[in-house]
Formats: structure tokens, sequence, C-alpha cells
């Protein structure tokens, strides 16, 4: 029953899990998370897994690891690993960096080794290098410059980091231990993380292995009272399970406290109204017991940072106390000795002598905490003793919070404005609401929620128009990115009325920022009225111009209005451009513009462009917009390889920073992809994942691409009733919002299409009327080709169809749309065949399927490999006639997302460690990728991987 040195009692399940963890993090890399209440056991765990991690060679093995472990490289004849061990403290969560630093300072040499920019980071950081007056380090930066020093010790030997308490872990170290945890795959490292609550699950953590940790059965917990040398009757064991519900914890603090007549069930048990209730009231009888010194010793010691005895001592001096003042809370068992000081038998001990100190007791043990301590650390330990208004201890968390700031820590930076706020005195609300903004500022930068209510607090005490504006602006970004658009619309026009009068510029750029959340809401012509004000108010030289000219293009293209928006873009061009990394959003929008007018080289240039520069500047705030974007435009132009690389990481970026509206997108341009390849069910579940998590915010355009994309999904499969049910829906949609571009989501040839099929011909008639006013309106080559392919389609004779089809294959000549293309060939065949033309049918026949297989258009191959052998044509391969670009295509196909992004990136003539800094991950994961993809691709060196992926016009 027991697990070693640790006393671990039961846990069969737990036990295989971290032993699990143990060899696979020696083998290739991995991570878990144990949650649960307090007391349930996550601390035993991981002291079992430091036990095993340390043991020469007795890790226990299941049979599948057993594997895993053989093909390990051991670092030593013993396999013994490098442990790294960290715990979350409640009083260190406004500290930046704190556990990171306790767990990378000790191995600070291997900062050496990383490459520049991250090394920069992560020292500055931790507080090892930087100058203060030099801008805030990248935070992502800092998080692969962590990663790549555990890959260096893996390297070495196998790594287990081990942390505890991570809901009391400071936000930026927490932000850096994620995004390790999410990035584990070749590292040889194994990370396991405890926490109270489900980081695993919930929000942007879903990608992280979780396990509850739940209570132990009746016999373990007979067993864990023997241990405890605790004897109770089976009635009363029973009673034990039914009270604690199988917390350890609970069930040693309830047995102790039982009366012999209760333990042999003489005397009835005490049934309290909660678990919490019971454990808090028998902790608290014995801290009130203690005498007064050893009371306010306590409370000093639950609000120092430090469990050390030298700091300790200190504060305990300034307080007019000693260390001798805690010995009886550690001959009660309140506290235990560690290595080098003093720390709570159980972390939950911490808040409750807190939280039941009087008042007197918590600000004199904060006084003397700020009186021996220096820099940050005082001015929380100073404004922890501040019971009101105290500016010279809200001006020290200013000097905290841009400290904080500089390091990339913005979470703790939001919260020492925000604590800066509260003390600011009353009469001076210009202050306290120029703290809150900056606070809501750092907050949005940290992805904290807390951004919002702060502004809104800010508003309510600001009257300066200037002021209002700024925080009113800073809010609607935030709305935007959360998914409430039209609430964002709105406060970014509030904001720019405020200071037009005073200051024109600010209010172009208010504008312009204005016309995202009309687009995402469905307010197409309310984005162009916007965007035309914005120009108005621009100079005629100023870099505010570009902003406006771009955002106006693509609101006019959006609108159906694309000669004017061409113009509106090639006069942005001419003005001159942004910054890349800067200006990312914005060369997003043009990018995506030039594409909807079926400019794709011009918008892909843009879009590699900013990637590029997002990657080698860890400029990630909006790239997972960007790579949708650039993900939709491949689905357009054949490359869905690429597509499908792009829109993973994309979507993995939008869920980490809590963007709803990118998450939004890029499960329809995932959906999309999907419907095209025929995998029905996947694209269903990318539609309900985003109707689940982002429709109750409102995001005016999602239904329109959902609707769009699973009418497409039920045509692919012959479902033409359910097809026009939701296609029609697309187009009530289009109408009502303003979107008069037929190609900002291509769906009017599959509703005319479905109707047909589906008998309706005159509704398809109607609808194909509709796409050829707007091709002739927007003059687009696809939209012209498309209408004319339906126009065949409702031919009454052969003449008719091949004047119409012949129309639709030269206005395809002018685009770049294989997928459509090969879809006018499929419906030319199946016409021909229709009016007893076989022979002729073959032809077109045969170029389509080739074109659906490269593609991988399963439903549409199978269709056309049927309609081929009803023409009499033969078919050389499983469904059709191979290639040498099907054969390519096929083997592209093989790669994971992440492996197409490392091939791409090595394509582009990265070396591993620049592939590696691009793709946010480890050296070792490149090399580990690039061995698969030599293997599926049957290449042997980079040449050639190079060679292969500029023959399918893959290397940006």
């Amino acid at each position: 029953m027991r697990g070693g040195a640790t006393g671990l009692v039961g846990r069969e399940r737990e036990r295989r899990l971290v032993d699990d963890l143990l060899v696979a993090g020696g083998a290739a890399g991995a991570s878990l998370l144990l949650w649960g209440e307090p007391g349930i056991g996550k601390t035993a765990l991981l002291d079992y897994a430091a036990e095993q991690a340390e043991q020469t060679g007795q890790t226990r093995q299941t049979r599948q690891t057993r594997q895993a472990e053989q093909r390990a490289d051991r670092a030593d004849a013993h396999g013994r690993r490098t442990v790294l061990r960290a715990r979350g403290i409640e009083t260190e969560t406004v500290l930046p960096f704190a556990t990171l630093g306790d767990l990378l300072v000790p191995y600070s040499p291997y900062f050496r080794e990383l490459p520049g920019a991250q090394r920069t980071a992560l020292e500055s950081s931790l507080a090892l290098g930087g100058d203060p007056a030099e801008a805030p380090s990248n935070p992502y930066a800092a998080c692969m410059g962590a990663l790549n020093v555990l890959a260096a010790l893996g390297d070495e030997r196998p790594v287990v980091v081990l942390v505890d308490d991570l809901h009391w872990v400071d936000p930026s170290s927490q932000r850096v231990l994620l995004f390790i945890a999410r990035r584990l795959s070749s590292e040889r490292v194994g990370l396991a993380l405890c926490s109270r609550e489900d980081h695993g699950e919930s929000g942007t953590r879903r990608s992280i292995p979780a396990v509850q940790v739940g209570g132990l059965p009746p016999d373990d917990c007979a067993a864990l009272l023997r241990e405890a040398d605790r004897e109770v009757a089976p009635a009363v064991l029973t009673e034990l399970v039914r009270i604690s519900g199988g917390n350890p914890l609970a069930l040693r603090e309830i047995a102790a406290g039982l009366t012999p007549e209760q333990a042999r069930g003489e005397a009835p048990l005490l049934n309290p109204p909660s678990l919490g209730h019971h454990l808090e009231r028998a902790w608290a009888t014995r801290i009130d017991g203690l005498p007064e010194t050893a009371r306010r010793a306590l409370v000093v010691l639950a609000a120092s940072r430090s469990k050390a005895a030298g700091p300790l001592r200190k504060a305990l001096e300034a307080a007019g106390l000693s260390l001798d003042a805690l010995s009886p809370a550690e001959v009660d068992g309140l506290i235990t000795a560690t290595s080098d000081g003093l720390d709570f038998h159980h972390p939950v001990l911490r808040p409750l002598v807190l939280g039941r100190a009087p008042l007197a007791h918590r600000v004199a043990a904060f006084t003397a905490l700020a009186a021996v301590s220096t820099g940050p650390l005082h001015a929380w330990y100073r404004a922890s003793a501040s019971a009101g208004p105290d500016e010279e201890a809200a001006a020290a968390l200013e000097e905290a919070a841009q400290e904080a700031r500089r390091r990339s820590a913005f979470a703790e930076s939001a919260l020492a404005w925000r604590r800066a706020a509260d003390l600011t005195p009353a009469p001076d609300p210009a202050a306290r609401a120029a703290r809150l903004h900056r606070a809501a500022s750092d907050a949005l930068l940290s992805g904290s929620p807390s951004g919002p209510p702060w502004c809104e607090e800010a508003l309510r005490i600001t009257p300066d128009p200037a002021m209002r504006a700024d925080i009113q602006g800073l809010l609607g970004r935030m709305c935007t990115w959360k998914g409430e658009t039209a609430r964002a619309y709105g406060l970014l026009l509030d904001a720019a009325d405020a200071v037009r009068a005073q200051d024109q510029v600010r209010a172009c750029l208010l504008l312009a920022e204005a016309t995202a959340p009309a687009r995402l809401d469905g307010h197409v012509p309310a984005a162009v009225r916007v965007a035309e004000q914005s120009l108005s108010l621009a100079s005629p030289t100023g870099p505010e111009r570009w902003y406006s000219l771009t955002v106006l293009g693509a609101a006019l293209i959006m609108a159906g209005r694309t000669a004017k928006g061409r113009e509106m873009l090639e006069s942005a061009d001419a003005h001159g451009t942004g910054d890349p990394v800067r200006d990312q959003q914005v060369y997003a929008m043009a990018g995506q513009a030039w594409s909807r007018v079926e400019e794709f080289v011009r918008g892909r240039r843009l879009l590699n462009t900013a990637v590029e520069s997002a990657r080698r500047h860890s400029a990630v705030g909006v790239l997972g917009f960007t790579l949708a974007v650039r993900g939709e435009l491949e689905t357009r132009i054949g490359q869905w390889a690429s597509a499908r690389g792009d829109l993973t990481e994309s979507l993995r970026w939008a869920e980490e920073l809590g963007q709803l509206t990118c998450v939004s997108y890029t499960l329809y341009c995932l959906a999309r992809l999907e419907a095209l390849r025929g995998n029905r069910g996947e694209c269903e579940d990318h539609v309900a994942r985003a109707r689940r998590e982002c429709g109750a915010y409102g995001i005016g355009c999602q239904e329109f691409h959902m609707t769009a994309v699973l009418g497409l999904s039920a045509l692919s499969y012959g479902d033409y009733d359910a097809a026009a049910d939701q296609l029609e829906q697309t187009l009530a949609l289009a109408t009502e919002q303003g979107i008069g571009n037929p190609e900002v989501v291509p769906f009017a040839a599959d509703l005319a299409e479905a109707h047909l099929r589906a008998g309706n011909p005159a509704r398809a008639a109607e609808v194909v009327t509709w796409l050829e006013e707007r091709a002739r309106e927007t003059g687009l080559a696809s939209a012209e080709a498309t209408a004319a392919r339906c126009r065949g389609l409702l031919a009454s004779s052969p003449e008719e169809a091949e004047a119409h089809f012949e129309l639709a294959l030269k206005a395809h000549q002018r685009t770049t749309g294989p997928f459509d293309w090969a879809r006018t060939l499929l419906c030319e065949a199946e016409v021909l065949r229709r009016f007893r033309r076989p022979a002729a049918a073959r032809a077109p026949l045969a170029s389509a399927l080739a074109c659906f297989e490269r593609l991988g258009a399963a439903p549409w191959a199978r269709r056309t490999a049927g309609e081929l052998a009803a023409a009499g044509g033969t078919l050389t391969g499983p469904t059709g006639t191979a290639s040498s670009s099907t054969d390519l295509s096929g083997a592209l196909d093989q790669l994971t997302p992440q492996e197409f992004q490392v091939s791409r990136a090595v394509a582009r003539g990265l070396n591993n460690t620049e592939a590696a800094a691009s793709l946010f991950v480890s050296r070792k994961t490149v090399e580990a990728h690039l061995t698969r993809i030599y293997r599926k691709l049957h290449v042997r060196s980079r040449t050639d991987l190079t060679r292969l992926l500029t023959a399918a016009d893959l290397v940006d």
C-alpha cells in the first residue's frame, strides 16, 4: 500500500500515471496536471514522483512504458534524473517570475547557450540582467528560453520538473510553465503540475493532460488511519469516509479530534455542515490555544514570502519577537522545520492564519516585513500594511509596476497598478483613473480578464475627455478580441467622438480600429462609413493615412465595391507601409483584402512578411489571426497542406491568448478545409465548438461563415436539401450584413447547385442571377466562372451548356482556384453524359479526378471516378489516374501540421535553432520532426526537402 519514504497510501492509478510521466519524459517529453481539493494528496504524489525520479533504475513500468523506456537514452549508468522542484506561495503571487527563478536560476550557466534574444529576455525576466531604461523584454522569447534551458538539461540526463500549488504561482511563471507544458514532445523533460483548479480542461489550457485526484476508497482510508495510529471501529470508519469524502488530510484531522468513545462508536460523531468548515474550526481551535506571542509570530510567518530562518528572524525582531516565539506552534504541529527554516504543516494554514488574525497583528507583521525588505517586495509589504489611502505606498507600487513591466511580467505590473489605484487618496480621482488605466492596459497584455472591469471603474470616476477616450479605446480593443464586437464598436466610436475636436489623429486611429468590430459584428456598411470618416481625419502625409486607406479598402472590398477598394489599397501602398511587427494586424487585413479581389500573390506576400516578422521578433499577439488569414488564402489556391499547418497553429495561439474572435474565425477556416476534404464529422465538430465557445458573445459574422461551411459539407455528400437549407441562411445573412463580395465566403454557386440537384431549378436560377449581378459589379473572375458553371448545369441543350462551360473555363484561367476549376470540369462532364456524349466527358473527368486527388478532396474524387467509369473511362489507380503531383500531395498529407510547419521553415533556409525559435518549439523538437519528415517524404537532406517543397510551390 505504501509508496516508499513518501508514506503514500493507495493511489495505484495516480502512481501509474506518475510512473508513465517519468518514463515518457525520459524518452521524449511529457506533462501532467494533477488537480483536486486541498488536502487530497497532490503534494504526496509529487513527493512520490521525486522519490521515483531519484531512484537508481527502480521506476515502476507498465508493459507499454517499458518499450518507451528501452528507447530512451540513459544519461548515466543508473538512469538518474535531474529533479527541479518549486511550490507556489500565496504571498509571492505579486512577485514577477518568483517560481521560475526558483527553478532555473541554479542553472543560469546554461543561459549562455541560448540564442541572443532568448537569453536577453530570460535574464531580464529573472532580474539577472537588462537595462532599466530599455523597453520591456519579449515574454514569449523568455518562454522559449526557459524551454530551451530545460531541453539542454535533458540532453545531459532526463529532467523532472515538479511544481506544487500552481494556483499560487505568480502569473508570469504560470504563463511560462503552461507554455512549456504544451510544447514538450522531444526534450526528455517530464513536467508535473499540481493545482486546486483544473487548468487542463478549461479555457486556453485544455491542451494539458489533466487528471483529477479524488478521495481514497474505504480500504485505503483504513490503512491511512492505521499508519497514523488512529484505530476506529468499522462503523466509525464508514462514517469518517462519508464525512471526509476520502480526503486524507481531512480524515486524519477529524480522526485526531475524536474522543475514545467516538472512536469506538460509543458516542455520535459531529456532522459538520461542510468539510472545509470542520477543518477550519479544528485548526482555529489549535491556533487560538497558542500564546499571544506565538500567534503574532505565526502571522509574521504567514505574511512572509520567505520561509528561510535568516530573513524570518530579522522580520520577527523588527516586530519585537524572536524565533523562539514560534516554538509552541511547532510543538503543536502547525508548522514544521525545513532544511533552511520553518513552514506551515499544510499550505491551507497560511491564509487561515492571516484571515483570523486581528487587523493590528496583520499591520504589525507587514510593517515589520517592509522594514527589512527592499524593492518590489518592500512596496508590497508597505501596501499590505496600509489600512487606507497612502500616496507614498502607492508611489512605491508604481515603481514596482514599472520594474515588473520591464521584465515583461505584465500580470504582476497590472496587480501593482491596481493596488496603487486603491491606495490613491480620494481627492485625486484623475490619478486613480490613470493608475486603473495602466492596470487594465497591462492586464490586456498579460491575458488577464480583469482589464474590462478596471476600465469601467476608471470611466466612472474621470470626467476628462482625453482620459475617457484612452480608456474607452482600450476597453473597445479588449472587447473586440473577446468577441463582444457590438460593444467594442460603440466604445471606439464614443472614444473617437470625445477627442475629434482636440486630437484628429487619435480620432482617426480610433475610427480605423472600429472598422474591425463592425465587420465582425456583421455591419459592413457601418465599417465602410467609419473607415471613410477615419480617412477624412487623416493628415495627407501622416502614417495614420496608410492605416485609414487600408481599412477603407478592406471594408469596400467586403461590401462588393471592389474597384474603389482596389484604389484605396493601391493608394495605401503608394503612401508607404507600416512596421510589419507593430502593424501586423493591418498587414493581415491588407493581405486578406487583396486575396478577396483575387490578387493572391500580392496578398500572400504581405501575409508572409507579417508572419515571418512576427516569428523573428516573437510578436505573437496577432500571429493567430495572421496565420488564419494566410490559411484561408492557401485553401483558396489549393495549397491545403500549408493551410492545415497554418490553421492548426493559428488555433493554438488564439486559444492560448484567449482571442475568441480569432478562435471563431480559425474554426470556420478549419471547418471549410475539412468540408472540402470530405471529413464531414470533423467539419461539424469545428462548427459545433465555435458555436458552443463563441456563440454566446454575439459575433455577428459567425453564423454567416458557419452556415456556409455546413452547406458545402452537405453538398459534398449529396445531402442536397440540407445543403440548400443551410446556404439559404447564408444568403439571407449576406444580404442583411451588406456583404456584396461573393468571394468573402464563396457560397452562392453551392446554393444554386444544391437547389438544382434537389429538384428546385427555378430557385437555382434566381440564385445564379444574383451571383451574375455580383460578378458584374465586382469584376471577379471566380464569381463569373462559378455563375457560368451553374448556367451550364441549368442549360436545356448541349450547345447552350457548351457555351456556358466554355465561358466558365476561360474565367477560371484568370484566377487561381483549382478546386472550383475541377468542379467545373466535373459539372461539364455530367452535363455531357446527360446529353449522351460520354466520350467527350472522359477528358474533363480525367483532369478533374487528377486535381481532386492531388488536393485530397475525397468525396469529389469518388464522385468523379464514378462518372468516369460510367463514361467508359479507365481508372489506373485506386480512384483515378495516378500522377507525380498526386503522389507529392499524398506524401505531404502524411505530415502532421507541426511537421509541415517545420518543413517550411527548413525550406526557407533556417537552421534547426532558427526554425525552433521561429515556431516557438525547442531545437530537440525540430530535430525529431525532421527525422520523421525525412522518413515520410523519402528524402535524405535539407536540400532534397527544399527541392520537394519548391516543386509544390510551398516555399514562401
